[in-house]
């Protein structure tokens, strides 16, 4: 019980930060792509306001699926180059946080190493959070590559082509009961902890 207790808040911190780092990376990579095309970014709302892109259902699906997602910055954005660019980013962000989990996890580096030694809680606290962040940035990595609209397949297609784009939002309620089955019956996180076995 109180493994439980320790592991869900740190589940969820992880997480939330994996959301933030995920949905801000994109926004900055935007705002860059505008500012290289000599256009203002269309947007409301500051991209830096990061609690935007918690996803609550994101947050219950990591502690009960280890599946987050999270909320995307509703840009308008209208040329293909952008979409495939932001899909692309996205899949990146994802990625190099599953790289550096795993570093963390083998190497002790980012000086976790003397932490993991010392032993106590504050070492048990740490290597939790670095597991869980290898677990749920893969997770999100491969959710990610269903074709949902807001996802960064989703993103990539939008910039490959504007009417298989259109396909997928006719398709969108098939295309996210298929995700929806894929969590139930622990697909997506089967083969991640499949992958950490042979990682780490």
């Amino acid at each position: 019980m109180k493994e439980i207790a320790l592991e869900i808040p740190v589940c969820i911190i992880a997480a939330a930060l994996i959301m933030v780092v995920h949905e801000l990376t994109k926004s900055i990579v935007y705002l860059c792509v505008r500012k290289m095309q000599g256009q203002a970014a269309s947007h409301n709302n500051s991209i830096f306001a990061v609690w935007r892109y918690i996803d609550p259902l994101g947050l219950l699906l990591s502690a009960t699926c280890f599946v987050p997602f999270s909320k995307p910055h509703l840009f308008r954005i209208r040329d293909k180059k952008t979409n495939m660019i932001l899909g692309v980013a996205g899949f990146i962000t994802l990625l190099a946080l599953f790289v550096l989990s795993i570093a963390v996890l083998k190497t002790g580096c980012l000086g976790m190493g003397a932490l993991f030694s010392a032993g106590g809680m504050a070492a048990r606290i740490t290597s939790i959070f670095w597991q869980y962040m290898a677990i749920l940035s893969f997770d999100m990595f491969i959710a990610n590559m269903f074709p949902v609209s807001t996802f960064d397949m989703g993103l990539v297609i939008a910039g490959f082509s504007a009417r298989h784009y259109l396909q997928i939002i006719k398709a969108d309620s098939a295309i996210k009961l298929i995700f929806i089955l894929a969590l139930m019956f622990d697909i997506i996180h089967y083969g991640c902890i499949r992958l950490l076995r042979l990682l780490l």
